[in-house]
């Protein structure tokens, strides 16, 4: 036990760091009693210590789990309690292997913490499956100019600079305690990076602002009729007259396209190939992009479709990955009562394609729910079809599954981080809130907070361009995991 209690303040220190509690200057030091504690450690002792940090992790910020699990999956509260614990464990695995890669690394090259640090966070961050995709940087979004760097190297490159800082750090308190010369050049390291990515970022957002300015704009509408799902399983038509009377006072403000959020039209399934959407309009000329369910008689899909002035559906896009326990069951395929147990969840087909839906000469590169914090999925949808990349970003998002947790926040920052990537605004429909505007620097510039019925409208600039991270995409991970392998080939070699 009294091995566990520095990991523990670690992953207390992280989730405190973290999006929901939002005490970022703790995301600079929270690794620190891990390390402490690794440094007599076994590799397979750190292996279980760096996993009880991440457990602590996943305790502290995932909290909502419990509710999706027992009013969704309709688990009593003892089964949801363990479910909890058992995706906490899952998720805290990436930390334990994360320090196992550290402590290896560590024993094998004897190199300073500032170097260590990064290179094992990053290159586990990029290869390590979540079933809740996070990174570690995304703490540091509060601090907008230094998390500008993101255009050139995604979040890994965030958790990198973190990671170095509290390696520093690390460094220079055991030269202290040793009674050795401060270790000048990991420390000088870490300045440089942090006032590097302050410096670029101050820059970047300049340049930013000004492009934003420059650039051609439609005014879009954000509806968010405040119908959970409970709700709407319940009384089916209250988010169809929810949203009919909030896009027609959309249309009073100037609204040129608005946005429903996801599954927001949910009376009737859009058939594929139909082409007349006025059934969702109604009496209201506004042209939408629309959360709907899609079928074609034997699969259904979790849509957005494009719906024009004159009522035509055009562009559809349907989501790719889906969300467990809401929209398929794992193991559902080879035991299909499973979803008997569970009434509220759906059996969803996965899209297949990621082209940006188009209206009039504007093209938005579109993601379903929680597809916002894969980095992978929106760097996909960003893609030249031959049109030219889109110009802007649209999320559609039911996040009533989650109850008052931190997950509604969560969800919002992580997603911004999408927008300094690929420096496009992000619009940003939910049911239930946060519907936002980010704008291109990842600010959020409105938003509607979650549980309240509202409209928000904003001119939103058509961006082009691209950065650096559309192109070359997560090389930091695929660096460090060179660095891992050509130590071990070293290594390797040297034994022999």
């Amino acid at each position: 036990m009294r091995r566990l209690l520095l990991p523990t303040l670690s992953g207390v220190l992280y989730f405190l760091s973290w999006i929901g509690f939002g005490i970022w200057p703790l995301a600079f030091i929270c690794f620190l009693p891990l390390l402490f504690e690794l440094k007599t450690a076994t590799p397979r002792q750190s292996f279980w210590r760096g996993w009880w940090m991440g457990f602590v992790t996943h305790l502290g910020g995932y909290t909502w789990i419990i509710h999706l699990l027992k009013v969704f999956a309709f688990a009593p509260w003892p089964v949801a309690f363990l479910g909890y614990l058992a995706i906490c464990a899952g998720q805290g695995l990436l930390f334990g292997v994360f320090a196992l890669a550290l402590r290896w690394l560590w024993l094998e090259t004897g190199w300073s913490m500032a170097a260590l640090l990064p290179l094992s966070l990053i290159a586990t961050e990029h290869v390590f499956p979540l079933l809740f995709q996070s990174y570690t940087g995304v703490a540091l979004m509060p601090v907008l100019p230094i998390v500008q760097v993101a255009d050139l190297g995604g979040p890994l490159l965030l958790s990198a600079l973190q990671a170095t800082v509290n390696g520093a750090f690390f460094d220079g308190w055991e030269a202290w305690r040793e009674a050795r010369n401060p270790p000048f050049k990991a420390m000088t390291a870490s300045l440089i990076a942090l006032a590097a990515c302050a410096a670029y970022g101050f820059w970047r957002m300049v340049r930013v602002d000004d492009a934003q300015r420059a650039a051609p704009k439609i005014t879009v509408g954000l509806a968010q009729p405040n119908v959970g799902e409970i709700e709407l399983h319940a009384n089916p038509y209250a988010s169809v007259r929810a949203l009919r009377d909030e896009t027609a006072e959309l249309h009073t403000r100037g609204a040129d396209l608005v946005v429903w959020p996801e599954v927001g039209f949910n009376t009737r399934l859009v058939a594929e190939g139909a082409t007349d959407g006025r059934f969702i309009q109604g009496d209201v000329p506004v042209p939408l992009i629309a959360g709907v369910e899609r079928s074609n008689g034997r699969d259904f899909w979790n849509s957005a479709i494009v719906v024009d002035e004159n009522g035509r559906i055009g562009d559809h896009y349907d989501k790719i990955q889906l969300l467990a326990f809401g929209e398929y069951i794992p193991g559902g395929e080879w035991f299909p009562q499973i979803y008997r147990w569970s009434p509220l969840a759906s059996h969803l087909s996965r899209g297949n394609s990621t082209r940006p839906l188009r209206w009039h000469q504007w093209r938005f590169a579109t993601f379903i729910c929680y597809e916002d914090i894969l980095p992978g999925i929106v760097r996909a949808t960003m893609r030249d079809y031959g049109e030219g990349r889109a110009h802007a970003m649209v999320n559609l998002t039911n996040d009533s599954w989650y109850g008052a947790g931190h997950e509604q926040e969560q969800h919002l920052l992580l997603a911004a981080v999408r927008s300094i990537e690929h420096r496009r605004w992000l619009v940003r429909a939910t049911s239930t809130g946060i519907s936002a505007f980010v704008d291109a620097t990842g600010r959020v510039v409105q938003r509607i907070d979650r549980n309240l019925r509202g409209v928000a409208a904003r001119d939103v600039p058509m961006m082009q361009g691209t950065t650096v991270y559309e192109i070359l995409g997560d090389w930091p991970g695929w660096a460090a995991l060179a660095v891992f392998a050509a130590v071990f080939a070293w290594k390797r070699a040297s034994r022999k």
